[in-house]
């Protein structure tokens, strides 16, 4: 199994009033909006955390606990807030910065020895290359989630129930997303697999 991977619990029974603020995206990404913000700004800040890890990693084989958990927390932020734009969960994504018991999780192990030639490619931006293969086929999944997103805001707004289907399609594409993030950030070394699957 990967080392980093996102959960959102089951499909089933959702908020008819959440389906309908989804149908009328604007409302659901108002109500996310300082969320969004939020994670914008850690997003920034995670890419400066990684390159500074990079060379840890290059010169003493360790990424520093602190770094690490700056990064996993970042990314734990970013699949809450994603989760509930998604419809994945009902309940309104925490403000916090630690582990919270929410549906939506994302686990990272840590790997038992780092590569620091993987290193050396984050700080030259030879690894940012490897990632073009995962983003182009990550963009047309991502169109088909959008899709398959919107589809689901009605099914909840007219049967307040949320498509396993569609629920499993939106998770594996915040899986994939979330190692793609994870491998860029050096929290695994383990190249990405190209499916949505845990």
């Amino acid at each position: 199994m990967y080392p980093i991977n996102v959960t959102t619990g089951e499909a089933g029974a959702r908020s008819q009033g959440l389906g309908w603020a989804g149908a009328v995206l604007f409302v659901k990404l108002l109500l996310a909006l300082p969320h969004i913000i939020i994670v914008g700004i850690l997003g920034r800040l995670a890419l400066i955390v990684a390159y500074i890890g990079f060379f840890f990693v290059a010169f003493t084989d360790e990424l520093p606990p602190g770094l690490r958990k700056i990064l996993v927390a970042i990314m734990r932020w970013e699949v809450r807030t994603y989760a509930w734009v998604a419809a994945l969960t009902d309940e309104y994504p925490p403000f916090e910065w630690e582990e919270v018991d929410y549906p939506a999780q994302l686990t990272v192990e840590e790997p038992a020895e780092r590569s620091k030639g993987m290193a050396w490619a984050g700080i030259f931006l030879v690894k940012f290359l490897l990632l073009i293969p995962h983003v182009i086929v990550l963009a047309f999944v991502a169109i088909g989630a959008f899709f398959a997103m919107w589809f689901n805001f009605f099914k909840i707004a007219f049967t307040g129930e949320s498509s396993a289907a569609v629920h499993d399609f939106l998770t594996g594409t915040m899986r994939w997303g979330s190692r793609l993030e994870g491998w860029a950030y050096g929290l695994t070394d383990e190249y990405p697999p190209f499916r949505l699957e845990a």
